[in-house]
């Protein structure tokens, strides 16, 4: 174990690292090696003595947040053995979306392939249970399965590109003569729905999940 730094009343964890790394994240920053250890009060050398890289603290960073949405999937239903299983995929739809929006920088790592560990095991077996419940098993889970999580997955980094960004550009009004311009405009309005009106939003993701899973359920 390295010594204990001076101005260190304890010893450096790998979770505190991880923790340290999502919240340059949410400041704003993307983390590296020296930023972590000038934040810890630390040596280069005590972050790589935890992590061999950084791509190894991003998982571990990604980690915490996916331990954030199960928390929330269990706020939305408490009790998954009393519901049916589609509102159990609507709420772990749901509970992904709303945590990685609040570590929204940090999102862009969520669909980079995770370390199946912790959580995401936790995770993966609420799923497979879930996809058996609706009849559906082995092959037949994993592929219904890629295109739940394409589609949810898909929703969250989407949203939370358009919310990182910050203030978008005025919408151009389109001349009523043109071509489908009620349609175009009201496209080009849902394209900034993340800021104008992130409920309905929400709302529009929940029904879009619905029709996904009511889609793959044999």
């Amino acid at each position: 174990m390295p010594r204990l730094a001076q101005d260190r009343d304890t010893h450096l964890t790998p979770e505190e690292i991880a923790a340290e790394a999502l919240r340059q994240f949410d400041d704003g920053r993307s983390p590296s090696i020296r930023s972590l250890a000038a934040a810890l009060k630390v040596a280069p050398t005590a972050i790589y003595y935890h992590y061999p890289s950084r791509a190894a603290i991003l998982d571990a960073a990604v980690e915490l947040v996916w331990h954030e949405a199960f928390q929330i999937g269990l706020q939305i239903l408490p009790d998954l053995a009393a519901v049916e299983p589609a509102d159990v995929l609507v709420a772990g739809g749901l509970a992904t979306r709303r945590a990685f929006v609040r570590h929204g920088l940090l999102a862009k790592h969520l669909a980079e392939t995770p370390e199946v560990g912790g959580t995401l095991v936790d995770g993966l077996a609420v799923l497979a249970g879930t996809f058996e419940q609706l009849g559906l098993r082995g092959e037949a889970a994993a592929e219904a399965f890629h295109t739940y999580a394409s589609f949810v997955i898909g929703s969250t980094l989407f949203v939370t590109t358009r919310i990182v960004a910050g203030p978008q550009h005025p919408v151009e009004p389109i001349d009523p003569g043109t071509p489908a311009a009620d349609t175009r405009a009201a496209l080009q309005q849902m394209m900034r729905i993340s800021a104008t009106d992130p409920q309905r939003d929400e709302e529009l993701f929940v029904a879009g999940l619905r029709r996904v899973i009511a889609a793959i359920v044999p």
